[in-house]
């Protein structure tokens, strides 16, 4: 999902990048639960069975759901917020706070798309400037992309 916000009398502006989520935490939290209450149901009809065997394992089964989708949902919260100000070019990279923050100046950079190699692949959005590269919006769909390459457009030739 791309925010652009940008002013046309100064030439500054700000987008914020945010990858799509499907689902909300609180609505993946309710499958988890409800998958593991038919595990446990399931399993303990095994245990009255005599087959003790299958309730920690079902356990696991349900602990390596849950941490996979935290790992999923975790990674679907990062924001990226590029800010271009003045002479400078700022890209803040973070999930909860800013975890990683680039300086460019804006003369001396240069933002370009790399055209895929194979086709059905996506396009890359990379700053240059001094020797340092940094890909932006990796985690932008295909259409989030094209939307993104029409707002940098829009920042960085008005």
């Amino acid at each position: 999902m791309i925010s652009t916000d940008y002013n046309d009398n100064t030439g500054d502006g700000i987008i914020v990048l945010t990858p799509n989520n499907s689902a909300t935490w609180r609505f993946n939290l309710l499958i988890v639960t409800s998958l593991g209450i038919i595990l446990l149901c399931m399993s303990l009809y095994f245990v009255l069975q005599g087959l003790w065997l299958i309730l920690p394992f079902s356990g696991l089964e349900v602990i390596a759901l849950i941490s996979a989708l935290y790992y999923c949902v975790y990674n679907n919260i990062t924001t990226e917020v590029i800010i271009f100000d003045g002479d400078t070019v700022i890209i803040e990279r973070g999930h909860h706070h800013v975890e990683d923050r680039y300086e460019y100046n804006r003369a001396w950079s240069t933002i370009f798309v790399r055209q895929p190699k194979y086709r059905g692949h996506m396009k890359k959005i990379f700053i240059r400037s001094h020797g340092r590269e940094q890909e932006l919006g990796a985690f932008l769909n295909k259409a989030d992309r094209e939307l993104f390459i029409k707002s940098l457009k829009h920042v960085i030739y008005s």
